[in-house]
Formats: C-alpha cells, sequence, structure tokens
C-alpha cells in the first residue's frame, strides 16, 4: 500500500493502522478499557475488540477514555477470539512468558516493523492480543497467535500493566509506520507481492476438515487404550497441528492446495478399487 501524492506522512501511517485491531481478552476492570483506548488513540489506532469482558463500558471506562470514548462506542464484543479473529489475516500475542508454544519471538519494536511490512503488503487485518490483567493470555489464548510480542524491561520488575503494554506496542507500530526504512512513504520498501495470507477462519476451516479426516481413519486411536486416552490424543495433537499452520501461516492458495490433498486422500484409487471389485 503506497502513499499518495496528496497524503501526509500522518494520514498514510493512519490508513495503515486502521487495519489492526487491538484485541483485549478478559478485562476484568473498566478503567482499564478506558486507558487502553486513551492509548490507542494517541498513535492512530482506532479498531478495539473485546473478548469476554468482565468489565462494562461504564462511566469509569468512558470517563478515563476521556476524548477517546469514540474507540469505546465503536468497540466489537465478541463471546470467544474464534470469533474476534476470523477476518484476521495474522494475529500476535503479546506475552511475558514463551511457554512451550514454540512460536517465533519478537521484541515489540522489531515486531512493529514486520507488522508494518506486511500492511505495506496485504490488505487485510492484523490482531494483537493482550490478555487479563491478572493472569495474561492463556495457553489456548495464545495457541489462536502465530507470532509473540515481548516487552523488554528492568529484570527486577518486568511487570507491566495493561495499559503500559498497549501503550508501549501502539507508539511501536507508528513509529514503525512513520519511520520505516527512513521514509514515510514506505515501510520496508516497495512491495508489490501480495501474499493473499489465508484468514483465521478459513485456517479454522481447514484444520476441522483436517481433524474430520483423521477421525474417520481412526489416527487418534493408534497407541491408546481407552476412550479417555483417544480423546487426549486428539486434543494433544491437535492443539500442537494448530500451532503448526499458525507458525506456518499458509496463503489461500497454498491451504488450497491442502484441501485438495485431503480430498484426494479421501478418495478410494482406481486401482484397489478395481482389484477388490475382481476378488
Amino acid at each position: 500500500m503506497k502513499r499518495s501524492a496528496q497524503e501526509t506522512a500522518s494520514d498514510y501511517v493512519g490508513r495503515q493502522l486502521d487495519r489492526i485491531q487491538v484485541v483485549l481478552c478478559g478485562t476484568s476492570h473498566s478503567g482499564n478499557l478506558g486507558v487502553v483506548a486513551r492509548a490507542m488513540k494517541n498513535m492512530g489506532l482506532s479498531r478495539l475488540v473485546l473478548v469476554a469482558p468482565k468489565a462494562e463500558l461504564d462511566a469509569q471506562a468512558l470517563s478515563t477514555a476521556k476524548h477517546a470514548a469514540d474507540i469505546l462506542h465503536a468497540a466489537r464484543i465478541e463471546p470467544d477470539l474464534s470469533a474476534a479473529l476470523g477476518d484476521s489475516v495474522a494475529v500476535w500475542a503479546t506475552s511475558a512468558r514463551k511457554r512451550e508454544l514454540q512460536l517465533p519471538v519478537f521484541d515489540a519494536r522489531t515486531a512493529a516493523q514486520s507488522i508494518c511490512s506486511d500492511l505495506a503488503r496485504d490488505g487485510g487485518v492484523i490482531s494483537i492480543l493482550f490478555g487479563a490483567e491478572r493472569t495474561g493470555l492463556t495457553n489456548q489464548e495464545l495457541a489462536s497467535a502465530q507470532r509473540l510480542i515481548e516487552i523488554p524491561a528492568n529484570p527486577t520488575y518486568p511487570v507491566l500493566n495493561l495499559g503500559q503494554a498497549v501503550q508501549i506496542v501502539s507508539y511501536e507500530l507508528f513509529m514503525a509506520g512513520l519511520l520505516g526504512d527512513g521514509h514515510a512513504a514506505t515501510v520496508a520498501g516497495d512491495v508489490d507481492e501480495d501474499p493473499d495470507w489465508a484468514s483465521m477462519a478459513e485456517l479454522s476451516a481447514f484444520e476441522t476438515r483436517l481433524a474430520d479426516a483423521l477421525d474417520r481413519t481412526a489416527f487418534f486411536v493408534r497407541g491408546a487404550e481407552s476412550a479417555e486416552e483417544i480423546a487426549q490424543n486428539r486434543q494433544r495433537l491437535l492443539s500442537r497441528v494448530q500451532i503448526l499452520f499458525r507458525r506456518a501461516r499458509p496463503t489461500r492458495n497454498e491451504l488450497a492446495i491442502l484441501h485438495g490433498m485431503i480430498r484426494a486422500l479421501a478418495i478410494e484409487p482406481p486401482s484397489l478399487k478395481n482389484s477388490r471389485q475382481a476378488s
């Protein structure tokens, strides 16, 4: 996405950042909703999604937001991450704990540069996940992400509150968009390639189809001695498959190839079919 001759640098950056959505999971304090809205508006972000919020958009939230109350009024409220991320082509998650997800980890500045590079190439929505105040993102929520954002801080006290985390990431995004490659007009150079990433909804649909195909072949039964073990195998393996595909980030064309493979595997080969008929 290139800057037109009539656009100011700030307008150009705003047009890019409009495709980033900040996703808050399980926020419990209404004041934090207002703080996040202010942090977003300061840095040109406008899309806010609240997933299963425990806090309400009450007077405290609106008062804390001040002139960013419009972001709260426009916020989407969704029951789960699946609904929140359906149209996203990339999902990043903020976490102080890398855990065992084996996802690529970026500091906030490098992450912002990568996100802005994607914005310059692709027209889709990019989501950034922030967890609940006390617990952060759960392992299940982190499994929806493709990349992790880590905010470096003083190791003797590295804990940031929700508002601080959103402010820092938002600032880095704004600066990456404004100063990318030393020019406001380009973020990662003039990139003409459009990767056409598959959306989260499309990835989820493929993963469901793959799971169904594996169920039909009794894949999860192998080595299991009880129904409970089968269920555990299924959950563990499908969770790893989900992480694999989120990390790989396939395009729509690549996903279509994978769909074709599953479809072909479900069809009995003519040679096998003929041999059965002959017998």
